[in-house]
């Protein structure tokens, strides 16, 4: 679109500038070589520089559709991005900048909150042992589409990406269900012992229970950081980021 309208552009100024000399040669016959001459001077350079300005467009054009052809192939970077297009529950391919990783399989959730949710945890039957050591939890383990902990590491480099959420979803056996949502959520790195550092607004109606464990380390069986006596991973066959393990 552009391209063809600077063009059109160009046609008319040079219509304009040889039509206005061929109307000068008629009205001054006797110095005719030299006004023809200077006029096609004239025209000669205006071309080239209106030439040049088409040019410097064109440039830039290609520039941007260059730029935009690149963000097009470029993987999405959250699960909004992911499934955008089909927004529906599965697994996508997503990039994390922050770990220069571009093909990590994620868990995306469309069908709560109006979608966009990538899952960090799913604990819906015994399937899978979630009473893991320190290395497990950091790496990662379980079927991404069942029962699975997606990793300290992935975890930290998606709340430290940008701004994040956190949503909680509970199901009782009898088929009530419950939830707790924070405006925002942010882990520490491994030197930080993947620290609790960050939780936002609470909504929900499953109590704002997380808020105890705000500043909290990184738990597991194998890596004791809570505030309790007993051992809060062991005793509950799970790592968290424990205070005083949940009710104490």
């Amino acid at each position: 679109m552009f391209r063809f309208v600077y063009i059109i552009l160009l046609y008319n100024i040079l219509s304009f500038r040889i039509g206005y000399g061929l109307k000068q040669n008629d009205d001054t016959t006797g110095t005719m070589c030299d006004c023809n001459c200077d006029v096609q001077i004239d025209i000669v350079k205006n071309f080239m520089k209106d030439l040049a300005d088409v040019r410097k467009c064109k440039d830039k054009i290609t520039n941007i559709e260059t730029q935009l052809l690149r963000n097009r192939a470029a993987k999405p970077s959250s699960c909004i991005e992911a499934a955008a297009s089909s927004l529906k529950n599965g697994v996508y391919e997503i990039q994390i900048k922050n770990l220069n990783v571009t093909d990590v399989e994620v868990f995306c959730e469309e069908s709560v909150d109006f979608g966009g949710w990538l899952v960090i945890q799913r604990r819906q039957s015994g399937s899978v042992d979630f009473k893991r050591d320190w290395h497990d939890y950091k790496e990662g383990f379980g079927n991404i589409t069942e029962n699975y902990w997606i990793g300290l590491d992935t975890l930290h480099a998606l709340t430290n990406n940008c701004e994040q959420e956190l949503y909680i979803q509970m199901k009782r056996r009898n088929g009530q269900e419950y939830y707790a949502k924070y405006s925002k959520f942010l882990i520490g790195n491994e030197v930080e012992i993947y620290a609790l550092k960050k939780l936002g607004d609470y909504s929900g109606n499953a109590g704002d229970s997380l808020r105890k464990h705000l500043g909290m380390k990184f738990s597991t069986y194998d890596r004791d950081n809570e505030n309790a006596e007993s051992n809060c991973a062991a005793e509950f066959e799970g790592a968290w980021w424990f205070n005083s393990c949940y009710h104490r």
